[in-house]
């Protein structure tokens, strides 16, 4: 009796060392830290990128965790250096100095023998090029001209493709995959094979004949040999229409979804009197909320960046943002802090779009996933 006495006041060392709750609160813990590791990494080059386009082209090849402190623009830098590589507008330095447009400075002018030919304060001087290092990437931007155009320029043909080119290509993706639904007949497995072949064609390997046909349809019209509106116009729908052309993707997608839909829907609607676009609008379309979605998530970011075709048909004064970007790329000079800016900057519309296009898609989702 005295040692199962005994053996009863001995702590049972079976008992968990850690509660339930206390798991809990280390696991969440745990999930915590690994989404803000996860997020810092994610993010840490976005922030790179913002911070690199306040660093001088002079210094683009060191590391930058924070925006250096902006240095002086020294009065033995010549002006063309300051030209060439800082796409510095010397009409612009003219008439913030008082310098007549008409007068000459040599490339090889120092920036201290201009306020000695032209009795200028050097504090006058360096007021002018105060934070020129600095915001020499975004002044550029957005408000200088690279090969005769802007970056909202760029910015806006850029989002005029992109909407244009996404709102054909899903209204004849749909049409296609309501053709295809079912594969049911051997033209239809044709049809769809040749889709599925681009897959596996290399867009280089159709460029120059695509090219071709392309500029022998425009050539038909009046006035595109001339650069303007209708030159332009003109580039700009080639561009479109390689976009809107069917694609693998949008012919599965499509295909799959629609081919899932019972034919019995269309079946009563025919019978109740609508007609097959009528059963498109009204049934077809609300199903395909998900497929729609998931498409322009995917293609926007596909035809927003693109670079190939802008570059190939587009005249540099109607370009893009990408090969607007690759404009600030010299045979001898290289502005860097220019590009990290445009890229950056090309980045927050894109973003805008994706966080609203990617709500949407959630949304379409949980509708899905739901019954009642």
């Amino acid at each position: 009796m005295a040692s199962s006495s005994l053996l009863a006041k001995l702590p049972n060392t079976k008992e968990p060392m850690l509660t339930i709750a206390r798991r809990k609160q280390l696991l969440k813990v745990f999930v915590t830290a690994v989404m803000i590791i996860y997020s810092v990494f994610t993010l840490f080059p976005f922030y790179a990128l913002l911070v690199r386009s306040f660093v001088s082209t002079k210094d683009s090849t060191e590391l930058h965790l924070w925006i250096p402190k902006a240095d002086e623009v020294s009065m033995d830098a010549e002006v063309g250096n300051l030209a060439v590589f800082y796409d510095l507008d010397l009409r612009d330095m003219k008439e913030a100095l008082g310098i007549p447009q008409s007068e000459f400075i040599m490339a090889r002018t120092s920036l201290r023998e201009v306020s000695e030919q032209f009795d200028i304060p050097e504090e006058k001087i360096k007021d002018f090029f105060a934070g020129f290092y600095t915001y020499n990437g975004w002044n550029t931007l957005l408000t200088g001209d690279l090969y005769g155009t802007s970056f909202w320029g760029a910015l806006g043909r850029t989002l005029l493709v992109t909407v244009i080119s996404l709102a054909f290509l899903t209204v004849l993706s749909i049409f296609t995959g309501y053709g295809l639904a079912g594969l049911r007949r051997r033209d239809q497995m044709a049809v769809y094979n040749i889709y599925l072949l681009q897959m596996v064609i290399p867009a280089m390997l159709i460029l120059l004949p695509q090219y071709q046909v392309l500029q022998w349809i425009m050539g038909l019209f009046p006035n595109y040999d001339v650069k303007g509106f209708t030159r332009w116009g003109l580039q700009l729908l080639a561009i479109i229409l390689i976009n809107v052309k069917g694609t693998a993707l949008s012919t599965m997608i499509f295909t799959s979804a629609i081919g899932a839909i019972p034919k019995d829907l269309e079946d009563s609607a025919l019978i109740d009197g609508a007609t097959r676009l009528q059963y498109i609008r009204h049934v077809l379309l609300p199903l395909l909320k998900v497929p729609i979605i998931s498409l322009i998530v995917i293609q926007m970011p596909l035809i927003y960046n693109q670079f190939l075709e802008p570059y190939v048909y587009l005249d540099p004064a109607n370009s893009t943002l990408l090969p607007f970007t690759q404009s600030a790329v010299g045979q001898f000079s290289t502005n860097y802090q220019v590009i990290y800016s445009a890229i950056f900057a090309s980045i927050i519309p894109l973003a805008v779009l994706y966080l609203i296009f990617r709500r949407f898609f959630v949304e379409g989702v949980m509708a899905g996933a739901v019954k009642g």
